[in-house]
């Protein structure tokens, strides 16, 4: 059962594993705000937009990696 009343949530026996990852405050806001507004879990959200975007193109989008802005010293020890 979904643990906010009225919120969409999965069928009964659907494997699920857990997704972490940290994010500023003003993203997690605005997610769970869409979330809220959409009637859903933040999970089932999230979840909603990775299955749109998988649909759209048949895989994730990727993205440039950033550059490091620093690399730290380490010592070569032969």
């Amino acid at each position: 059962m979904s643990a906010n009343r009225g919120r969409v949530r999965r069928p009964d026996n659907v494997p699920t594993v857990l997704l972490q990852a940290r994010v500023s405050p003003d993203i997690r806001d605005e997610v769970s705000a869409a979330a809220a507004a959409s009637g859903v879990s933040l999970a089932f959200y999230l979840e909603s937009l990775l299955k749109r975007d998988l649909a759209e193109s048949g895989r994730l989008p990727i993205f440039e990696i950033r550059p490091q802005l620093e690399e730290l010293p380490i010592d070569q020890v032969a």
